[in-house]
């Protein structure tokens, strides 16, 4: 609402309204039996209180739709957004539009749509620019302490079953027993039972469950952190022997071998700089560092001082 208010304050600035006309020669908005209310009035008091916003959000738009066209991943990202958006407002017991204004400031569904492919395009620059700042120093350092050979092993995955329903007392109790229930299970692998047919038994991991447990060969970004990291310090042929928790659960892990570390390929140098890039785009701050030199890339230059004080305040 606020973009549309502006363009047309704007229209009428350049058209006119209706070539109505106040006594002092402006357009006018609103008249009265004295007076009125011109267009000028109007742009200025809107560019007050919205014009740096708007104005960053129209400068952002017009570089990235140049910079990138739009793609499938963008499409889904933005329809999957929509999509949770509307089920946000029919759990709340109100309309779309009403919950879209309410917490995005905006009218209906396309301007959202505006937003969401705005803010896409946003990350994706963030995150192409955050990977140009990486450095050869940052690639070797990452390959020497992050950089490790697959892991291959097999878990036992104990889940708590509380659910989106539960109260705090429910889900404190629903963690405390699936901590014990994972407990019981290692002591039962100290007292020699098989790890293959514990997993079958109690696994929640249907799918490496039905294989025994086994993960196959894992690295980075196949398990929980916590449970790679767990894996990484583990010796061959032991199994961890007090849970490890994670978001998924309590891991109880089996480790089998571990390949050899892998050379540092060029291959290899652009996986490494993507990942760093990643994390680089994360950090706060650097989306508002990476979209200020999209704009110095692009020459930007203000023609309305007081415009560029504002933005350049909001900006920084």
């Amino acid at each position: 609402m606020k973009k549309l208010l502006i363009g047309f304050v704007c229209l009428f600035l350049i058209c006119g309204c209706g070539h109505v006309k106040l006594t002092n020669g402006e357009n006018a908005v609103v008249t009265f039996n004295e007076g009125g209310i011109s267009s000028e009035e109007l742009y200025k008091e809107l560019k007050s209180r919205y014009g740096s916003s708007v104005l960053t959000d129209l400068i952002d738009k017009s570089l990235l739709d140049k910079k990138y066209e739009k793609t499938s991943e963008e499409t889904q990202n933005v329809d999957q957004t929509v999509k949770q958006v509307k089920d946000a407002a029919k759990k709340a017991n109100v309309s779309f539009e009403t919950y879209v204004n309410a917490y995005y400031g905006l009218k209906d569904e396309t301007a959202l749509r505006r937003l969401l492919s705005l803010t896409f395009k946003r990350n994706k620059w963030a995150e192409d620019y955050a990977k140009e700042s990486v450095t050869e120093k940052q690639i070797n350092d990452y390959y020497e302490t992050e950089t490790f050979g697959d892991i291959e092993a097999s878990q036992i995955l104990i889940t708590s079953n509380a659910n989106s329903t539960s109260s705090e007392e429910e889900i404190k109790k629903a963690e405390e027993e699936a901590l014990e229930k994972a407990k019981s299970v290692i002591k039962e692998l100290k007292e020699g039972k098989d790890f293959a047919e514990l997993a079958k038994k109690y696994s929640s991991d249907e799918t490496s469950a039905k294989n025994g447990g086994s993960l196959g060969k894992v690295n980075k970004g196949d398990l929980a952190d916590e449970a790679i990291e767990a894996l990484r310090n583990m010796k061959d042929g032991s199994y961890s022997e007090t849970p490890v928790k994670s978001e998924n659960g309590y891991h109880i892990l089996y480790r089998v071998s571990q390949d050899k570390k892998p050379e540092l390929t060029d291959e290899l140098k652009e996986s490494i700089t993507e990942t760093i890039g990643k994390e680089l785009a994360q950090e706060s701050g650097f989306s508002t560092k990476a979209l200020k030199a999209l704009r110095e890339q692009n020459k930007l230059k203000f023609e309305d001082k007081e415009l560029e004080s504002e933005f350049n305040a909001s900006n920084n």
